[in-house]
């Protein structure tokens, strides 16, 4: 065994740990710690990807609300063209003309409702169910359901169509509309402290695994360096013997001769 050999295979278990930067680099080097890093490591993949859910699902509930936005600013328009068309100075052409562009807005609450999706998934015709956040390394999380507002567009569509100029019924889809952006809204700020929640545990949890995962640097480096040291003077003692053999050879020969 050359004397590099000898060096290399003394200070292999603390070389491998300054180079991996990894106090357990496999089971053998700390059954229970390997097992115990194991674990918090699902545990830490386990939050990071709940916080992404977390953030999908607000994402999609953001789209929602976005839809119900452009359903509440056509439901105030039609509120003040039905005004309007109450009042007793319109001729019955002028009142036609009312009616024709609440159709157009009930159809573009109609648009709206059918076609506000998220990954494909359309989100205002109530096809968005106890959709599951899975926001924790178990799976569960936070439940999210929205209402369907397909009614509205229909409602809306029967006053334009037999010109009555509800406001009863109008105002009641408005407080529909209000109430659903307000319950999304809420859920919204569920996602944020979950998201918020998640990251700090998981900030703390990978902490913990690093203080059992992580290799002391500088209490490796000291025992790589102690070990050279040792190496050096034992390859200098068997340089030694070597050299005390060769001469005691030597002067047998010699004294032979």
């Amino acid at each position: 065994m050359t004397i590099r050999n000898i060096a290399q295979n003394q200070m292999s278990p603390a070389m491998t740990r300054l180079a991996s930067g990894q106090r357990v680099n496999s089971a053998a080097d700390d059954a229970a710690g390997a097992a115990i890093i194991e674990e918090m490591t699902a545990q830490v993949r386990g939050l990071d990807q709940g916080t992404r859910n977390a953030a999908d699902m607000q994402a999609m509930i953001t789209t929602a609300e976005g839809g119900l936005d452009t359903v509440s600013d056509s439901l105030n328009r039609i509120r003040e063209l039905s005004v309007q068309g109450l009042n007793g100075t319109l001729t019955d052409g002028q009142r036609a003309m009312i009616q024709e562009e609440i159709g157009q807005l009930a159809q573009g609450i109609q648009d709206a409702v059918g076609g506000t999706e998220f990954n494909t998934q359309t989100l205002l015709d109530g096809s968005v169910s106890g959709a599951n956040t899975a926001a924790s390394p178990s799976g569960t999380g936070p439940i999210v359901s929205i209402n369907d507002m397909s009614g509205i567009a229909q409602a809306m569509t029967a006053i334009a169509e037999d010109g009555s100029f509800d406001l009863s019924a109008i105002d009641n889809a408005i407080d529909q509309v209000s109430a659903e952006r307000a319950a999304l809204g809420a859920m919204s700020n569920v996602m944020d402290y979950t998201m918020s929640a998640n990251s700090v545990s998981s900030l703390n949890l990978a902490d913990s695994r690093s203080r059992i995962a992580d290799a002391d640097m500088a209490e490796e480096m000291m025992e790589v360096e102690q070990e050279r040291v040792i190496n050096e003077l034992q390859v200098m003692l068997q340089q030694q013997e070597q050299d005390l053999v060769e001469d005691s050879a030597q002067r047998l020969m010699a004294t032979g001769a």
